[in-house]
């Protein structure tokens, strides 16, 4: 697989020249490097395609809509953040590029430009939280403040079935170890009692019929998530490299 991101070819200055003060040692020595990767697994772009939200992977075609339609790509300057590189180190494999990505990849905030921008009706936004995904299945990636935001969501929604915004806050406060100031706290429930949405301890609201709704939704969701690790563990275990 020929090398087509400039990225991908590290620099590996050995020496360093200066005449006069000036540094003149240059980048020659990186022509020296391997042109051709051969570390490539196709088993990531296997694991992506089968999951449900990554089954439009293969419909890309490197266009490049979507990355320049990402909002945290060009108006917030995040470009490291780049959907449609991502997808292609998915497709071609190239697992130790796309792993110098595994923080990045979760900035993703689901506006859905991409999507509603893609030529070939590529579900942009699911493939890349996909790979992340993987990556974090197989190690790759740390968890990070939004996964374990996402943990404590659902658990809190599976509890009643309806949201309780102030004991999700107190739970992920907590959690993140960090403890909100008596004021600021005071402010938010005034706000939250105000908007009548301050549904709480005592107060909470359940969905009718959710506890027995609630278990099944709940198996389900535990089965999914068994079903992802076990797929990723076998990628893991056969090991990386060309098939």
């Amino acid at each position: 697989m020929p090398i087509v991101e400039k990225s991908l070819v590290t620099v590996d200055r050995t020496e360093h020249l200066e005449i006069e003060g000036i540094d003149v040692s240059g980048d020659w020595n990186s022509f020296l490097r391997s042109r051709v990767q051969v570390d490539l697994d196709v088993r990531v772009l296997d694991w992506v395609r089968s999951q449900p939200q990554g089954d439009t992977i293969s419909r890309c075609w490197q266009c490049g809509t979507c990355t320049a339609g990402c909002c945290l790509h060009t108006d917030y300057g995040l470009t490291d953040f780049n959907p449609r590189y991502f997808i292609y180190l998915a497709q071609v494999g190239y697992e130790e590029e796309l792993r110098k990505y595994s923080s990045t990849i979760w900035r993703c905030v689901s506006c859905n430009k991409c999507v509603e921008r893609c030529p070939k009706g590529v579900k942009v936004e699911e493939v890349v939280h996909t790979i992340g995904s993987y990556l974090e299945a197989t190690g790759g990636a740390p968890e990070s403040p939004a996964d374990r935001f996402d943990r404590a969501y659902t658990e809190n929604l599976l509890r009643r079935g309806i949201l309780d915004e102030a004991d999700l806050f107190r739970t992920y406060e907590r959690g993140e170890g960090r403890t909100m100031p008596a004021r600021e706290m005071l402010r938010m429930g005034l706000t939250l009692l105000r908007s009548g949405r301050l549904r709480t301890g005592p107060l909470a609201h359940r969905t009718r019929g959710w506890r027995r709704f609630g278990a099944v939704l709940r198996a389900k969701l535990e089965e999914d998530e068994r079903r992802r690790r076990e797929s990723a563990g076998a990628v893991a275990r056969a090991g990386g490299g060309p098939r």
